[in-house]
């Protein structure tokens, strides 16, 4: 079941989030236990249940919302709440099918809603807190302030400071039970309160909430005063045994070694800069026993079949001969059994590092002895009497290969902070945390920091799979992966599930739900190593769908990513087959494709409101879009359509593709106008 048991207080008499308790029965032979929901990506790891008696709690704080929830083990337990009989079903991934049934928990909405219906602007319906930067943050010379109140209550909003300074807000996004309302201060801002007006009356908001005239100070501000390198950069994903030129072209990928080196990658930094990139991240380089190598054995040891130091340190000269950095795949959710420290704990029950994993059941002799044989002989294979049997431990979706790390261990998390230091010094310039969705927040506060104490211009990107908006970005990372942006892309252009109208409110509510400066350093992709390709996924919307995807990505705030071999057209399904080798033939090659990504890369270097400009979406009809952004009196205007559509512009702009002024624009199907001005 679920209760609502109360507000946070930000100040006096002003709310904040919502204070809710999960709980259910504890399952038979389940030593742990978690909530799942789309604030933990649908992943467990994030929030773990206390069991108490019979039961399991877990509470939690959330904004206003309606949440699927379920309570789930690490594997083998996954299941609703048999105390509430709300229920939904849960697509989890966009170009999967694959569906779930999941409890709902409707949190603050009634009041929200009743609010909206009768007009009603009381106190407890206002919401700002300064202590989520989402809600205030700093961006290179300008103070951006949210605040959130019933959907069409409000009719104008001011930002007023203590030294005069009077700002509008606008209604940047909505959904359906609450406005969100943006604004912006050049420079720090000082103390300040807002002006609201709702049915021709002004009612002030202050440090004490509604009617209250007293400035809010907050006690800190995060963002950004310096354009780091990071913020609208380029990426460039490789999957390090893949980046060869040896295995030719495979219709099918084995889930075997194929022999890429980091000298391959070194060979192709020519081609990856006429990209424009910015950065490569590298899938994991570490001592492993798999091709793909997440079953880390050693993080501070490189793959031997990879190469050796030597070929780290070329490839980082290299790379930053070119300006490239190279921010490395961190697995800090797992380890393998071949890890010292899991081979140590599985050995000896007295170990201390028995307490870095979590072992909650009895092994079979024949379960140990089967492990220790594994090890024994260089973990080649998972022995077949471990087949279709369950891990005695915790492990990464139920694998035996990737025993969990307990993070409630100090020593774990101080373990992880080694790693980060150890490659820092070694010239990597971040990194990606493999499941960041699934380790507790406190660990990627602790990470983090510790990354910008070693490297402040270093970046931390986290792998969250949905959701991005609920995790405390900015405080505990620069970014994360944006499968939520690539899922609307798809839903808009590919399947054509959601009109313009649905994308543009979707959109605007994602990128409101973050801090300015994390929007724009959000890992933008429309493919990576764990989904299908990009074009085998176009294939039924066609090529010019898939060149408009790309489009979509370069124009959005954020920072595009390329995965390797999708800037030629490169197909292959699920797992393994989306890790093909690199296709080096430039005979098969899709050049207009590769044309259009070189040119997009170039107009955001060339174009800074393309790279690190403020953003607004509207739909044009149902079947278009129009992206706009704009920085230091430049504006780039991105018209995108998927059918026929028109639009009349407010002035004439230089359409920079063929070099004309327009004022008015035809879009055909499938079709984009990039048009720019200076701002009078």
């Amino acid at each position: 079941m679920y209760e609502v048991k109360g507000r946070e207080r930000v100040r006096g008499e002003r709310l904040g989030r919502y204070v809710v308790e999960f709980s259910c029965r504890w399952p038979s032979e389940v030593g742990h236990l978690y909530l799942v929901s789309s604030f933990t990506s649908f992943f467990p790891g994030r929030v773990e249940l206390t069991r108490e008696g019979q039961r399991g709690r877990a509470v939690v704080k959330l904004w206003e919302g309606v949440y699927p929830y379920r309570f789930a083990s690490t594997c083998g337990v996954s299941f609703p709440d048999e105390e509430n009989p709300l229920r939904t079903t849960v697509r989890l991934w966009p170009d999967m099918d694959y569906t779930e049934e999941f409890s709902l928990a409707a949190v603050g909405v009634q009041e929200l809603l009743r609010a909206s219906r009768e007009g009603e602007l009381s106190p407890d319906v206002v919401v700002h807190d300064e202590r989520d930067p989402a809600f205030i943050s700093y961006y290179l010379g300008h103070t951006v302030v949210r605040l959130k109140a019933p959907r069409g209550v409000l009719t104008r909003v001011f930002i007023e400071t203590r030294g005069g300074t009077a700002a509008p807000m606008e209604r940047f996004c909505s959904n359906e039970w609450v406005d969100v309302f943006q604004g912006m201060v050049v420079g720090r801002i000082e103390p300040y309160r807002f002006v609201l007006e709702a049915d021709g009356e002004k009612v002030l908001f202050g440090d004490n909430g509604l009617g209250d005239e007293e400035y809010i100070s907050p006690e800190r501000v995060v963002g950004v005063d310096e354009p780091r390198w990071y913020l609208g950069a380029t990426y460039y994903l490789v999957f390090p045994d893949s980046f060869t030129r040896s295995s030719g072209i495979l219709e099918r990928r084995p889930r075997s070694r194929l022999g890429g080196r980091l000298k391959d990658i070194t060979s192709g930094l020519d081609h990856v800069a006429s990209l424009g990139v910015d950065a490569i991240y590298l899938t994991p380089i570490y001592r492993a026993s798999s091709y793909h190598r997440y079953d880390v054995a050693d993080h501070t040891a490189i793959d031997e079949s990879l190469g050796g130091w030597e070929d780290w340190f070329e490839l980082v000269r290299e790379a930053g001969g070119r300006g490239i950095r190279l921010v490395l795949d961190i697995v800090a959710h797992h380890a393998s059994p071949c890890s010292r420290e899991f081979s140590e704990a599985l050995l000896n029950p007295a170990s201390p590092y028995r307490s870095w994993f979590r072992f909650f059941r009895e092994p079979c002799e024949s379960e140990v002895e089967a492990l220790r044989r594994y090890v024994s002989e260089g973990c080649r294979e998972l022995p077949r009497e471990l087949w279709g049997r369950r891990p005695f431990y915790e492990a990464f979706m139920c694998n035996w290969l990737m025993p969990k790390l307990n993070y409630s261990n100090p020593e774990v998390v101080e373990r992880l902070l080694g790693i980060a230091a150890f490659w820092l010094e070694r010239g990597a310039g971040g990194f990606r945390v493999d499941v960041g969705h699934a380790i507790p927040d406190h660990v990627l506060r602790a990470f983090y920091e510790k990354v910008k104490e070693v490297c402040r211009d270093c970046v931390v990107v986290l792998e969250i799979t949905k959701g991005a908006g609920l995790y405390p970005l900015g405080i505990v990372a620069d970014s994360a992966m944006n499968y939520d942006l690539r899922a609307l892309l798809l839903e808009f252009l590919v399947y054509g599930t959601i009109d313009a109208a649905q994308f543009v409110e979707r959109v605007k509510e994602l990128y409101a739900s973050m801090p300015v400066h994390v929007a724009h350093s959000m890992y933008n992709l429309l493919g990576s190593h764990d989904t299908p390709r990009i074009a085998t996924l176009c294939e039924k919307c066609g090529a010019r769908c898939l060149r408009a995807l790309y489009v979509a990505l370069f124009a959005t705030p954020g920072s595009p990513s390329i995965y390797y071999g999708d800037e030629v057209g490169m197909r292959g399904g699920g797992d393994p087959d989306n890790r093909l080798p690199m296709v080096w033939n430039e005979e098969v090659w899709d050049k207009e494709l590769l044309s259009l990504i070189r040119r997009l890369s170039a107009l955001r270097r060339r174009l800074k409101p393309l790279r690190l400009g403020f953003f607004d979406a509207e739909p044009i009809g149902g079947e278009a879009v129009k992206l706009t952004r704009w920085w230091e009196g430049e504006e780039v205007v991105v018209l995108l359509s998927r059918g026929p559509a028109g639009a009349e512009l407010p002035k004439e702009y230089l359409d920079v593709e063929s070099g004309k002024l327009v004022g008015e624009v035809a879009l055909e199907p499938y079709s984009w106008r990039i048009l720019y001005s200076r701002k009078s």
